[in-house]
């Protein structure tokens, strides 16, 4: 028998890796903000009183609805910087409402728990204060009493991208991927109820934004806990991020969005070094901000009837019937049937 030679092995061309796309993502993630903190927060405000003015009955509500927001935000503001955030940034939405941005960098889960508290609590507090002086309060001080506390207890609610929602996400499902993403979708799916229900546009586009981000908040979550379990070394911030672990976080980034630009790429290495950070709180910990989150609610209750409870029928007339929320959501302040019999 003839014997054939063995065919000789021949390497397979390894896939070049992308250098310079690479480079070029990193470049856009080490990159700086253009806006200042202060120039942020004065432009967006601009911004939002521009378009707050058709939507606010006179002045005086709209500034009433900007000094609640600000106090809401600035409780945020504080609990980062007094917990360490990176790069804490204030700025106000236009047709939302406001939001306070930074980096853990590597503060303890409870901390992010408190912080998240940090904003409506303070507004809720100030509220109940001010409706204990009862018959004594005056109507524009009644006022922001209700606006104080109706904003802050909508932000308690576990709608998509309020407070309530990502405490209770925090401290409940960040645990598990499926978790997560099966929370946001609920949520998300409430702010599509809540929207059909008052007519806001605002919303419903934001619960919208919401929906369709999801499968790639889950893939995300799925490539973070990948990099956990492979055990890569990762920094708090992606603009940190140097040599292999780079490298890796890149790739792992690349295979994400459909649309592999640059922009994209970086800012898909941001979310996945951020979510690969996240650390649930302990057991404990999750026990006493769920207890803080119902008290708070059951507190913003509490200061409702209080505002209203010593009302005489002529003083109820002359309060606004409504209080505009963040994404023009009006919250409606009907009076009580008793008086309304009279």
């Amino acid at each position: 028998m003839i014997e054939l030679p063995s065919p000789v092995p021949v390497d397979t061309p390894a896939v070049a890796f992308p250098e310079t796309e690479f480079e070029g993502a990193m470049r856009r993630v080490r990159k700086a903000s253009p806006f200042g903190r202060g120039l942020l927060l004065i432009v967006s405000l601009a911004a939002f009183v521009l378009a707050r003015q058709g939507a606010s009955s006179s002045a005086q509500g709209l500034v009433v609805l900007v000094g609640v927001l600000l106090f809401h935000e600035l409780g945020h503001y504080a609990g980062m910087r007094l917990f360490g955030y990176r790069d804490v940034r204030m700025f106000f939405i236009p047709f939302f409402g406001a939001a306070v941005s930074g980096k853990r960098a590597g503060v303890a889960p409870w901390k992010e728990g408190v912080v998240l508290l940090l904003g409506p609590v303070p507004g809720i507090a100030a509220a109940f204060v001010l409706a204990l002086r009862g018959a004594e309060l005056s109507v524009t001080a009644r006022e922001v009493a209700i606006s104080l506390v109706s904003i802050n207890a909508f932000n308690l609610l576990p709608l998509a991208g309020l407070d309530g929602a990502r405490l209770l996400e925090h401290v409940l499902f960040s645990r598990r991927r499926w978790l997560a993403i099966a929370f946001q979708l609920c949520a998300a799916l409430a702010t599509v109820v809540v929207a059909v229900k008052t007519g806001s546009w605002a919303l419903g586009f934001f619960a919208y934004l919401m929906l369709i981000v999801l499968p790639h908040r889950a893939k995300v979550l799925g490539a973070a806990r990948r990099l956990r379990d492979d055990g890569v070394a990762l920094p708090f911030e992606a603009k940190e991020l140097e040599g292999e672990a780079a490298r890796i976080v890149f790739t792992r980034a690349r295979e994400i969005p459909k649309d592999r630009s640059t922009r994209n790429v970086a800012a898909t290495m941001e979310q996945l070094v951020d979510a690969a950070n996240v650390r649930p709180p302990s057991i404990a910990a999750s026990f006493a901000l769920g207890i803080a989150w119902g008290l708070a609610l059951l507190f913003a209750v509490i200061t409702l009837v209080l505002v209203f409870a010593p009302l005489r029928p002529k003083e109820n007339d002359s309060l606004p019937r409504s209080t505009t929320m963040p994404g023009q959501f009006q919250l409606q302040l009907h009076k009580p049937k008793l008086l309304e019999s009279e």
